[in-house]
């Protein structure tokens, strides 16, 4: 009886700090070098870029990912869940154009943009982002600012 109830009692531990840990470190660690990487590789497909730009976007993303890592390392060590305003990743995104535009040429930074344009619309049709499911904006078309149409309260 007594090794029924240790037994049990280690399940519980066990599973109690599985659930608080993330399910079991099946998250992925978020590597800084890993996004900039993946971003930069996009605008090299995308605008057909040089070996010199892609180090300067590399480098601009590679500063940006750990800018977000040292937020986000921040608000855990707070206790906290990151917090994303809307307002402040638009500015940044603005920021971001506004160095590719000094980092790419006119016909490159029109392909860059299409190329967004185009993964826009297809994270909106649900064909990726985060869950599969549209992105930030759970599928609705850009501009409707995440707003429900009166009548449609949940």
């Amino acid at each position: 009886m007594k090794k029924l109830i240790l037994t049990m009692m280690v399940a519980m531990i066990s599973l109690t700090s599985f659930a608080q840990f993330g399910g079991g470190g099946q998250r992925r660690e978020f590597k800084p070098e890993d996004q900039a990487t993946r971003r930069a590789d996009q605008i090299k497909e995308a605008a057909k870029i040089s070996d010199e730009q892609y180090k300067k976007v590399y480098d601009l993303y590679l500063k940006q990912a750990q800018e977000q890592q040292a937020r986000m390392k921040e608000a855990q060590e707070k206790g906290e869940r990151p917090q994303f305003n809307r307002e402040e990743m638009q500015k940044q995104q603005e920021a971001t154009n506004a160095a590719l535009k000094e980092i790419l040429t006119a016909e490159q930074f029109a392909a860059y943009e299409k190329a967004q344009q185009e993964r826009r619309q297809r994270m909106g049709q649900g064909g990726g982002g985060f869950g599969g499911g549209g992105g930030f904006g759970g599928g609705r078309p850009r501009g409707q600012g995440g707003q429900r149409p009166q009548g449609q309260n949940m």
